[in-house]
Parts: structure tokens; sequence; C-alpha cells
């Protein structure tokens, strides 16, 4: 589960392809560029003219997408291909950034990606004994998940091995989806199973798709349009915040009321739960007039989700969170990485109270 298909002719893409979109998740789509590596895109192609430059860019960011499928008695080999991008708003090409090997629930190893090509070799897993089966979590124990790291593009060269896409039962039966700006996409966090989204889901027991897009978080209705047509994701998450700060509050309020409006007009009536914005970098430095547009920012999102029809328990405490410096990295804008848990274990404690208190 997981996949969003579109109606792009599934017919006319080689059997590579087909396969490649049965085995991932957290993607839409995928397209051979012009090398015949296959890109990856969180958001269809035809949606992205009508969303902003940053999602263009984003969108192609696995977000800490995966790779899923079972293996046979062989080893399994992915090359992956890290796109070197000029002026990257987080990272160099030296920072580590690295993929996730894990069996099941577990973790087996940690693989740090060079730019260009990367080969990952994964080893046959061994008869799985029966405990392992009563240890299961979320995954299947024979489900081999490939995790893709957070900022950064990287595109598929190939693949070879005794590979099968996920069984019926492999994966967990149900999905949170989180929205967002870089904070949710994972921006200064390494590993794909660290983002807050990461950490949510694997505290609520659900699968994950991460929508955030740094930079790219400003509501756009027809983004709003298109998840809540999704019908593979069952609890969300929509951080409202910093990318709109520098917009006027007439702006922002009808960005967040637009957005919310569809949520809020669900025909199936999920769960969806919104914040607005960790605390930043003029608040930290008593800047009174960052101060004000915070504060403002804040009550809009608060207004316009009481008014859309969203209980006061739906809308989470966020900058809370986060209180101190510490937490922060040098920006003073985005966590540091090893605050993404306490984001993803914070939200999950007051999802599980809202739950209890309906």
């Amino acid at each position: 589960m997981g996949q969003f298909t579109t109606a792009a002719e599934p017919a006319a893409k080689p059997p590579e392809q087909l396969f490649l979109e049965r085995i991932m998740h957290g993607f839409v789509e995928t397209e051979p560029d012009e090398n015949g590596a296959y890109r990856l895109f969180r958001v269809p192609r035809a949606l992205l003219p009508k969303l902003g430059n940053r999602i263009t860019v984003r969108g192609c960011h696995p977000a800490g997408g995966e790779l899923r499928f079972r293996t046979g008695g062989k080893p399994a080999r992915f090359t992956l291909r890290r796109i070197p991008e000029p002026n990257h708003p987080v990272f160099t090409a030296q920072t580590a950034v690295n993929v996730g090997i894990f069996y099941g629930d577990l973790q087996f190893d940690w693989v740090a990606l060079r730019e260009g090509d990367n080969v990952i070799e994964i080893r046959p897993q061994p008869e799985i004994p029966e405990f392992r089966y009563r240890l299961r979590q979320r995954f299947s124990p024979e489900l081999t998940r490939l995790v893709l790291p957070p900022f950064v593009e990287l595109r598929i060269v190939g693949w070879e091995g005794e590979l099968e896409p996920p069984r019926p039962g492999d994966e967990p039966a149900e999905q949170l989806l989180a929205y967002g700006s870089s904070i949710t996409q994972g921006a200064y966090e390494p590993l794909g199973t660290a983002t807050y989204p990461a950490v949510l889901a694997r505290e609520l027991g659900l699968d994950v798709c991460n929508l955030g897009f740094g930079g790219g978080a400003m509501l756009e209705p027809e983004l709003a349009e298109w998840i809540v047509s999704r019908d593979d994701w069952h609890l969300a998450t929509l951080e409202l915040g910093v990318n709109l700060i520098y917009h006027t509050p007439d702006e922002v309020r009808k960005r967040v009321k637009n957005f919310l409006a569809f949520f809020a007009a669900d025909p199936r009536r999920r769960e969806v739960f919104v914040f607005d914005m960790l605390t930043i970098t003029g608040e930290f430095s008593g800047d009174k007039e960052m101060t004000a547009i915070a504060t403002t920012f804040r009550k809009i999102v608060h207004e316009e989700a009481a008014a859309a029809g969203f209980p006061a328990r739906n809308v989470l405490e966020y900058a809370s969170l986060l209180p101190g410096p510490s937490g922060y990295s040098a920006d003073l804008l985005h966590p540091a990485a090893h605050a993404f848990e306490k984001i993803g274990c914070g939200l999950a404690a007051q999802i599980v109270k809202a739950r209890i208190s309906r």
C-alpha cells in the first residue's frame, strides 16, 4: 500500500519501470531521464506547473520514501545516483547522506551515499526464526526496505537480483500523510527514518507518506485537492508553517482558509491534525517585529482551523515541543537532527490524547 498511481498510460511503460513503481513507497510516479535513470516524484508531474518552483525541486527528494521488496537466496543490488545540487540549502557534497537497509521493522545497515552512482548490496536474509514473526510491529520480517534520505535527489539507475514486490499484509494497513515545509521534509536530518513524520508514524503504528517540501509549503489549493482525493491515507498532519511568514496576514488567512476547506469537506471524514510553526529566529533574538508576525500567524491558524470545523483537540501544540535553542540547528529555524525524535514523540502523545478525549 502507500502508492498513488496516475492514469498515465501504464501499458506504454517498459516492464522495469512498472516493476519499480510496484516496489516504491512514498512516490506517485517515475520518469526516465536523458541517461535512462529513473526520477522519483512525490507529486504528479501534471500537477507541478500549478505549484511553486520549490515543490518542482523538492518533490523529487525522497523525504524518507522507500523501495520495498522480497528477495531470493542470492544478493540483490541497487544502483542509486545522488544528484549534485549547486547551492543546496542544507547539504554539501561532503554531508553524510544515508540509505537504510531494514528487514521488516529491524535495522540491518546504513550505507553512506557519495555524489554520483552508488551500488548498494542487499544480502539475502538467513532463515527467519519463528519468534521474529512474533516481534513484528508494522512490517513483515520477510520484507526488505531501502529507506531513502530526506533532502537530496536520488535517481534509480538499475537493480539486479531475485526481487518480488510486497505481498498483501507485508505493510501496515493504515498510513499517515504529513504535509509541511522543510521541517516536515527533514532538513538537517540525514536519516529517512528519523524525520518527525517517520517517528510519529512509528509511534502510532502506521505507515508514512511525507509530503514536506523545503521552502514550498505555500498551501496551494490544487495540492490540497489532490491530497484529499487520495485514498491511501487514514490520518493527516498539516504543518501550516514558516514558508508563509513574509506574506501579509490577509494573504496568510486566505491561504490557510482555502487549504483547510478541502480537508474539512473530505467525504471520507478522515482524521486531520493541524499545527502552525516552531519558534523562529526572530523570536529567539527578541526581534519585536518578527515576534509579532509569528504571534499573528499562529493566531490565524487557530482561528481558521476552528472556522473550518476542526475541534480544538485537533490543533496541536508545536512550538512548545522545542522550547530552547539546543533543539535547533545553527540557523535557529530548523530542528537539529536529534530534535526530530522529540517532535515526533510529542505529536504522537498529543494525538493519542486527542483520540482518547473524543
